[in-house]
């Protein structure tokens, strides 16, 4: 029985590697619809909240009510951010303080050949964990880079995908005394 269950945990593993590496490899249609962007946080947040347990994690949501729905694959956009937000979660450890926010960007804004210039809207994962060590935030986004002793470096490898797939952009801003920030930027795409 016990190598039964370690066969078939270790058989679990290896099919998630595989999916997630046919993930990043695999062009895929996007499925674009409108997405509340807020809703889908939302959604996201009440789910980690019940993920962590007795764990004394604080989550801080907040949202600019001005911005509309964006133009996005709300299945793709799920993945991306239910995925920083776990980054997080395990980041702060056993306690800890992790804030979404959004908001539109006055200062940058986008433009396509042949289309107007769209504004931007970032939403923002901060986490007060030990931060990442500069020797790791050039490798972040880099295939089977991980910092985990159970990772496959595999996700901020797919959220990098999401992210460029929708036009996007993604920033890190991590301090050993503040923790960490992902900012993911989309465009307001009506």
């Amino acid at each position: 029985r016990d190598y039964t269950r370690v066969m078939l945990r270790e058989v679990q593993r290896v099919n998630r590697i595989v999916e997630e590496l046919l993930e990043l490899a695999s062009p895929r249609r996007l499925e674009l619809s409108k997405v509340n962007l807020h809703k889908t946080l939302g959604d996201i947040l009440i789910l980690q909240k019940r993920a962590v347990g007795k764990k004394k994690i604080t989550f801080q949501q907040q949202f600019d009510p001005s911005i509309p729905p964006v133009l996005g694959d709300e299945s793709l956009l799920i993945q991306l951010f239910l995925n920083l937000i776990k980054n997080a979660v395990e980041a702060v450890g056993e306690s800890g303080l992790i804030r979404v926010t959004s908001r539109v960007l006055a200062d940058y804004s986008m433009t396509q050949k042949g289309e107007r210039r769209a504004r931007m809207v970032a939403i923002e994962i901060s986490d007060d964990g030990p931060g990442i060590r500069k020797d790791e935030m050039e490798h972040l986004f880099t295939p089977f880079f991980t910092t985990k002793p159970n990772g496959t470096g595999l996700g901020l490898a797919i959220c990098h995908k999401i992210i460029s797939e929708h036009r996007g952009m993604i920033k890190v801003d991590s301090d050993p005394a503040r923790g960490t920030t992902f900012t993911v930027m989309l465009p307001l795409i009506q």
